[in-house]
């Protein structure tokens, strides 16, 4: 798929010598979506600020579409959409006016048809006359992604688009993610839940103190970073482990029922053979064996503490 968003060398840094963007390099095919994680602070933010045109990056470039975002702002603009952390709606308006109005912001013709397609796709229809104010907290962000939809951009900045939102809700968002993304929308997103890249991303970006970590396909994250743990269930509980299992790094549960095994998948050998024969020579009897993959939380907590 072609590039539809370039970032090269990419620095923000402040008067008191704070950098929050550290030289980010990062290419973004048409039509995936990318997930960017990141403690508070990170940059993910300024990232997006920059993108966007609300913050000026001190020096390095960006393109969208093939445009330059400070040599042809207007037409790279154009091509973007964006929903924010923060709700700023005018609580008085309608949701219809609130839509609508957005796509005038951008110089397009009136489509009311559009805007009905929107709102139908975010189930805002019902909800398209009443007043902003009346709206649940998960509707408002329904509100926000329908603005930034409403110029029909090709590329669509989500940060933190469930904080606050229920399960539910948050689970009915990432559908409307991949609806868009099957209509050609390439979506980048921020996020505090794990469990959303790993549901939704088509690649995951890890940023920290300004600097991008990595930028890798999600299964490929997980095979080559991803450790496995092998849980050994006992019938009768352990005080310790015992001394002739010490090389293995054995981790026993509180309870003693069970050792944890960590091993690395891409290993050449995993140890399980001659870790079982060595629990059973030590007179261990076994309950159950079961094996666990590491989640991209435990990638993620890794790869942050690295860079601390």
């Amino acid at each position: 798929m072609p590039t539809i968003l370039g970032i090269r060398d990419l620095r923000k840094s402040y008067d008191n010598g704070f950098e929050a963007l550290k030289g980010v390099t990062l290419e973004i095919e048409e039509g995936e979506i990318l997930a960017l994680l990141g403690p508070n602070g990170a940059g993910k933010t300024t990232l997006i600020s920059a993108i966007c045109g609300i913050v000026t990056p001190s020096s390095g470039s960006v393109s969208v579409g093939g445009h330059d975002i400070a040599q042809d702002f207007r037409a790279a603009r154009s091509l973007i959409g964006l929903v924010p952390q923060e709700v700023a709606l005018e609580p008085f308006e309608t949701v219809w006016n609130t839509v609508r109005f957005s796509r005038g912001l951008f110089g397009k013709r009136r489509d009311d048809a559009l805007i009905e397609k929107i709102l139908r796709q975010l189930s805002l229809w019902e909800k398209k006359d009443s007043q902003v104010k009346e709206l649940s907290g998960g509707m408002k962000r329904r509100v926000l992604i329908a603005k930034a939809l409403s110029h029909e951009p090709r590329v669509l900045f989500l940060d933190e688009p469930t904080a606050g939102v229920d399960v539910e809700l948050r689970r009915g968002m990432w559908e409307v993610v991949a609806q868009m993304k099957a209509e050609g929308v390439t979506i980048i997103l921020t996020t505090h839940y794990i469990e959303e890249a790993e549901a939704i991303a088509d690649r995951i970006g890890v940023i920290a103190k300004g600097e991008l970590l990595l930028v890798k396909d999600k299964a490929e994250l997980m095979q080559q970073m991803g450790k496995k743990q092998l849980e050994v269930q006992l019938r009768a509980p352990l005080d310790q482990v015992p001394e002739g299992l010490g090389t293995y790094g054995l981790e026993l549960a509180d309870d003693g029922r069970s050792l944890v095994y960590t091993y690395d998948t891409r290993a050449e050998r995993t140890g399980i053979t001659t870790l079982l024969k060595d629990i059973s020579a030590a007179g261990l009897v076994l309950r159950d064996v079961r094996t666990r993959q590491s989640s991209l939380e435990d990638i993620f907590v890794d790869l942050v503490s690295e860079s601390a």
